[in-house]
């Protein structure tokens, strides 16, 4: 079954993609920031603070846009909930960042670079759902690959505290034990948009 089709539909499936896009933007910036050298990392983290704003004024656009047209893709107020979870993720990103500014040299692991692949790729796929709001088929795949991707996360966040337990010092491990759930509030985030995405399929079927 297809989501209804409206005049204005364009404009604000438009604003919520490119809120997605700025998101992903977001993680390519944290990679960068996590794999930079310290004294290097300062610009790349501004310019990641600095999408909280990009962001926040798309969503200010986004709340006019569906005030000014009569008829919108979705209710309203799923609009304006998916557009504040993608901000919320987002906010998540950029802690992960904070942290890593804060800590100076902290020690990598496996597990982050495993992560951050993961957001990544829920990313990808938030942007396409974003784009695709028209197609409930192609969102219920959505909602089923971000399910297994987040359990995915879920094992690897397993794993990093169980890793860090043994190999840390106690405060190097309780950093680690903070950048992992940290990043795991990131992942769960955009499982929610995924969530609001399910719900919005089973009502409007």
């Amino acid at each position: 079954m297809t989501a209804r089709r409206t005049p204005g539909r364009s404009q604000v499936v438009d604003l919520l993609v490119e809120i997605a896009r700025e998101l992903r933007h977001g993680i390519n910036l944290l990679s960068e920031v996590i794999g930079t050298p310290e004294t290097e990392r300062e610009s790349l983290h501004q310019d990641l603070v600095g999408l909280e704003g990009t962001t926040m004024d798309l969503h200010a656009r986004l709340m006019t846009s569906i005030r000014s047209v009569f008829l919108t893709p979705l209710p309203r107020e799923d609009i304006y909930a998916l557009s504040q979870m993608l901000n919320r993720s987002l906010e998540h990103v950029v802690s992960v960042g904070d942290l890593f500014i804060a800590r100076g040299q902290q020690r990598l692991t496996r597990h982050t670079s495993d992560q951050l692949e993961i957001l990544g790729r829920q990313a990808d796929l938030t942007v396409d759902a974003m784009s695709r709001l028209d197609d409930f088929d192609a969102l219920e795949e959505y909602w089923g690959q971000m399910q297994r991707l987040t359990k995915q996360a879920q094992r690897t966040h397993r794993a990093w505290l169980t890793a860090s337990d043994g190999a840390f010092q106690p405060n190097l491990a309780h950093q680690q034990t903070q950048l992992s759930m940290t990043m795991m509030l990131a992942v769960e985030s955009l499982r929610g948009v995924a969530t609001a995405v399910g719900s919005i399929i089973v009502r409007e079927s």
